[in-house]
């Protein structure tokens, strides 16, 4: 896998997998096509924005960072709502590849305790600088070994290209969703 573009990953605590009664956004917008049976994915405005301008923030090599918010099952429909997200500080990273150390947990971890920890880690966040939106094949291995729940998505965003797409669980497997909803 040398030539392969990877992240590595740790997940350091057990994730819980109880849905939260949360109602859902309200005022909100859709990007792209939404599938009746995808995972609905709602990212507030300001955290959408947070992370565009953190993904710019170095071209030159990957960035990531960790999804929170919470999740609901509503009609058979799984609902994630990102309201915040914290950054990946103390990773290794070059163009291709990104690794989360153990530093970068610890930092993650701290900072959930301090800023929101009512909230869950509902996925994770990448950048590929100038070389689309996919998952690599160890991009895939990671999300279906450390965040195979079916509420946990994967976003990534080429902040050269100015594209980016989230990736959810369907019929098993990780795949890249057609539409998302960005809300207020």
């Amino acid at each position: 896998m040398a030539d392969d573009k990877t992240t590595e990953i740790e997940i350091m605590e057990e994730q819980d997998t109880h849905a939260m009664v949360t109602p859902l956004p309200q005022k909100f917008v859709a990007v792209g096509q939404i599938e009746a049976d995808d995972v609905k994915v709602f990212i507030k405005r300001d955290v959408y924005d947070k992370i565009e301008k953190f993904s710019t923030s170095d071209t030159t090599r990957e960035l990531g960072s960790i999804l929170m918010g919470h999740f609901c099952e509503k009609e058979g429909q799984t609902h994630v709502v990102i309201s915040d997200f914290i950054e990946a500080k103390y990773t290794e990273s070059t163009a291709y590849t990104l690794t989360f150390t153990h530093e970068s947990w610890n930092y993650i971890h701290a900072e959930r305790s301090r800023l929101c920890p009512q909230k869950k880690i509902i996925g994770w966040h990448h950048t590929h600088p100038s070389y689309g939106i996919f998952l690599s094949t160890y991009d895939i291995f990671i999300h279906e070994n450390f965040f195979n729940i079916a509420f946990e998505i994967a976003y990534v965003v080429d902040p050269i290209k100015g594209k980016r797409g989230f990736f959810g669980w369907k019929n098993g497997k990780i795949r890249k969703l057609n539409g998302y909803y960005i809300y207020d």
